[in-house]
């Protein structure tokens, strides 16, 4: 596909995507596929333009939905840095600024990992237990209803993966978004986010 994006690559004979100049921009067109949660990203010098923001999500609604920022929540794993060393990044920073909820309201969690060599195990807890969440998709699309469980918040989220969980806390309290981050046998590196119901 032309629109695919890989430089001098995508396309066919005629018509090959070209690399994207400082300053320039490329448009692509296409009809997806389904509703659902998707990332668009660079594939030119990936260590680096990946660890420099070159990526974001893309959400596509069902014909006639609306997105509603309040409830839909986009939580996109990134690195900080083009070094292994670079710190994990949550939402574009390090430390994450809390992330506020409301007791009573169900939430749909779109999580999204685009480190590009990085493994990341999320954990939703209050003090040291894990909550419940319900799977409802993966990359993309709706888990079908036998998967589509309720089950404790942990979750291994790989390099290019997005999973969909609904939260709906009942009571007001502080948790916490823990996050391992693992790459092969590279020490195992913690990293917390503040979730605070209200």
């Amino acid at each position: 596909s032309y629109y695919d994006g890989v430089p001098g690559w995508s396309g066919r004979s005629g018509q090959i995507a070209p690399p994207i100049a400082p300053g320039d921009s490329f448009v692509a067109k296409f009809t997806p596929p389904r509703a659902g949660t998707f990332i668009y990203h660079t594939h030119m010098n990936d260590i680096k333009q990946l660890s420099s923001g070159l990526y974001g999500p893309l959400i596509v609604l069902e014909t006639g939905q609306t997105y509603d920022p309040v409830r839909d929540r986009i939580l996109v794993f990134s690195r900080g840095g083009p070094t292994d060393e670079a710190p994990l990044w949550l939402d574009g920073s390090s430390p994450p600024k809390p992330i506020e909820l409301v007791s009573g309201v169900k939430y749909r969690f779109r999580f999204i990992n685009i480190t590009p060599n990085y493994t990341v195990l999320v954990s939703l807890v209050r003090d040291t237990s894990l909550v419940l969440w319900r799977a409802i998709a993966k990359d993309g699309a709706d888990l079908p209803v036998i998967q589509a469980t309720v089950r404790p918040a942990r979750q291994v989220i790989s390099v290019g993966e997005t999973y969909d969980f609904e939260f709906h806390p009942t009571s007001v309290g502080d948790y916490r978004l823990d996050l391992l981050k693992r790459k092969g046998v590279t020490p195992e590196i913690r990293f917390q986010a503040e979730v605070r119901v209200r």
